[in-house]
């Protein structure tokens, strides 16, 4: 699944667009708070989400995993909706 849309909404949400039609919108508040993520409770960098193909990306150095959006999207934990090849490496 590849993120195809990403839209910045006010107060740290986006809305998100996979090319399997899924969408919704996640909020990323509580996310940014701390580790790595606090660089972007600047607006003007969160504001500039875009869609990476396999991740929601700010820069070359910081992006999100797409599989842990859609799951958040869907309600689920990211193993529920990998495929079983998928889930281990030595497969």
């Amino acid at each position: 699944m590849k993120v195809t849309d990403v839209t910045v909404i006010p107060e740290y949400k986006l809305k998100v667009t996979f090319d399997d039609g899924v969408s919704g919108i996640i909020d990323l508040k509580d996310f940014i708070g701390s580790g790595i993520f606090s660089i972007l409770k600047d607006e003007k960098l969160f504001d500039k989400a875009y869609a990476a193909g396999y991740a929601i990306a700010w820069n070359n150095e910081l992006e999100i995993d797409a599989i842990a959006i859609y799951a958040e999207i869907l309600n689920k934990k990211p193993e529920d909706i990998l495929s079983p090849e998928l889930n281990y490496a030595a497969n």
